[in-house]
């Protein structure tokens, strides 16, 4: 970054994408515009040269030559983070753009705030070296029902407690998550106050929105009405992410099985993605599917780790053949043990907590110490 702030060189088609463009880098104060083009080759060729911190595109998955011409510039500007501005908010169009390695995806009506906070994001982390304060992870399920709520409150205690990491645990499982309760919490804000305060969110209103659940170990629940739900967007997302890992060494998320655009904007932004899948017929084509739908996206694959959650059940899938149809190793196995999690899920407490020497635990205890490498126990 420079001393007058992040470079963003802009390229637009319409007249119209050429005056928002120009809008959103003069309303974000940490940004200077070096350049609006409406000429790819120009605006390739002065890429090349500025090296900038942003490339600021108008974009329509119409756009001819667009596909090339990021896939040149992950190679000449490797530093520069695509932003595309763009009309539609069609899932597919975004799926698109993420595929094509576009980092934020921005439609109005708060483009000019989500403009403003990814400039701000990409400060911290230069200030940082490359790299925000904190560790970002997700656990997900390749279906439903395989233990991703779960596992994430204990990686998130065991995290906390016995590593002495500050920790953040997120429930982003918007249709219908159980964190607070697997946690015998009752929270009076949530993540749709992220929302619904979001003109006035900072980092002391955050912290707000937490509630404690131990020393080092903070929540942030999932909206506790369906409605208040939908109102929760990448946007959101993104600025309480930047605050969660601005105070925090981890920042563990549940994002549940489903593939929406809050789940894909997370992904986007993680440092690891945990994926959890039972060893059955049905478990392993699921973990398939997934792994070729994060291939088309682009997920890097050391940014995956896949995780088999019980483990010797009766007529489960052998381990061997596990990673020959994945096609992946498996960072981690956790043994059966229904018992252990369902009474401790039962009472509202981390079966790390409650069934120290149970067979899960110690396996846990184990994924959660490789996971929290590289973090200094918090002061």
């Amino acid at each position: 970054m420079t001393q007058a702030g992040s470079q963003v060189l802009a390229l637009h088609h319409s007249r119209h994408g050429g005056e928002r463009l120009r809008e959103l880098v003069a309303a974000a104060p940490l940004a200077r515009l070096a350049g609006l083009e409406t000429a790819v080759e120009v605006f390739e060729r002065k890429a090349m040269q500025l090296q900038p911190e942003i490339l600021l595109v108008e974009y329509t998955s119409e756009l001819a030559g667009l596909t090339d011409l990021l896939e040149r510039l992950r190679r000449s500007v490797p530093r520069g983070a695509v932003v595309a501005w763009s009309p539609s908010k069609e899932p597919d169009d975004i799926l698109k753009a993420m595929r094509l390695g576009v980092r934020e995806y921005l439609v109005e009506p708060a483009a000019t705030q989500a403009f403003n906070d990814a400039v701000l994001r990409l400060a911290r982390q230069s200030q940082a070296g490359g790299q925000p304060a904190g560790k970002l992870i997700a656990v997900l399920g390749v279906k439903g029902g395989v233990g991703v709520s779960h596992l994430a409150v204990n990686l998130a205690w065991r995290l906390s407690q016995a590593q002495g990491l500050r920790v953040a645990l997120a429930d982003l499982d918007l249709g219908g998550g159980d964190l607070a309760t697997l946690l015998d919490q009752e929270p009076s804000r949530d993540l749709s106050d992220v929302a619904g305060e979001f003109d006035r969110l900072d980092a002391v209103l955050m912290d707000s929105l937490l509630g404690e659940i131990a020393p080092g170990l903070r929540l942030l629940a999932a909206p506790a009405d369906p409605v208040e739900a939908e109102g929760v967007g990448p946007e959101h997302l993104g600025r309480a992410l930047d605050h969660l890992l601005d105070s925090h060494q981890v920042v563990l998320l549940d994002l549940g099985s489903r593939l929406d655009e809050l789940t894909l904007a997370a992904l986007d932004r993680v440092d690891l993605a945990v994926m959890v899948v039972e060893p059955s017929v049905v478990g392993l084509k699921s973990a398939r599917r997934l792994q070729h739908l994060f291939d088309r996206l682009g997920v890097p694959a050391t940014k995956l780790a896949l995780v088999v959650n019980r483990d010797g059940a009766k007529g489960c899938v052998a381990r061997t053949e596990i990673e020959r149809v994945v096609g992946r190793q498996v960072l981690a196995y956790l043994p059966n043990d229904s018992q252990a999690v369902m009474e401790a899920g039962n009472a509202g407490r981390p079966v790390v907590q409650d069934w120290p020497r149970s067979k899960w635990t110690k396996a846990v205890a184990a994924l959660a110490k490789h996971l929290g490498n590289g973090h200094e126990a918090r002061a």
